[in-house]
């Protein structure tokens, strides 16, 4: 009897531990399967990045005129939308400069005077009176038309226009109408909310035409 129950107790015990076996060689086979999923993720995630790489410069490259064309149109509209700004300063400024009329000398000069800034106001003073003289005896009238105007250089405190200019003269000493063509390059510095003029210079190589038909 003692035989007996020896063995049934050492089957029962073999009996219940071989599940005990079968749970750790489950556990073993999930630890693998987590093994393979991670080197899969890993290897997909590789492949995800050896793409990018691949593709990534070759989008920048394909995107790059598209950029370049939207860079350069917005710098196109900041460019125009400053000169519609300084247009409403410079265009009356070249004509008040250039124009002067010898029955309204001082008013002409006054009048010029009122876009400037800085030193150049005093040169052009200076300038003018020095022409006074001259404007007198010859009785000369000068005009000039509405300019076309390109930005040269924007900023927010100073700023630069070339000015196309036809000027036209006319004296007792001219048979005709003097119509000179010139550039101008116009330097506008803020003042307060606005802009004026704190140079003006005529550039060189003017053309210079007697017209007998024109009427300054």
């Amino acid at each position: 009897m003692h035989g007996a129950v020896g063995v049934a107790w050492h089957c029962r015990t073999t009996m219940t531990a071989r599940p005990g076996a079968m749970g750790g060689e489950t556990g073993n086979m999930s630890w693998v399967e987590e093994v393979l999923r991670q080197r899969r993720r890993r290897r997909t995630w590789g492949r995800i990045a050896m793409v990018l790489a691949l593709v990534t410069p070759l989008a920048l490259h394909l995107s790059r005129p598209y950029w370049e064309q939207y860079r350069g149109g917005q710098e196109a509209e900041a460019r125009a939308a400053a000169l519609r700004q300084y247009e409403t300063v410079v265009r009356p400024a070249v004509r008040a400069l250039l124009a002067y009329d010898y029955r309204d000398f001082d008013g002409a000069v006054a009048h010029g005077q009122a876009f400037l800034t800085g030193p150049f106001a005093a040169e052009y003073a200076a300038a003018m009176a020095s022409l006074r003289t001259t404007a007198f005896a010859e009785q000369a009238v000068v005009t000039v038309d509405d300019p076309t105007l390109v930005l040269d250089e924007r900023g927010q405190h100073r700023s630069e226009v070339m000015a196309y200019v036809t000027q036209r003269r006319r004296s007792n000493r001219l048979a005709g109408v003097e119509i000179t063509y010139c550039r101008v390059l116009v330097t506008l510095k803020r003042a307060g909310s606005g802009w004026k003029v704190a140079r003006f210079v005529v550039m060189p190589n003017s053309t210079v035409e007697i017209s007998p038909a024109a009427v300054p």
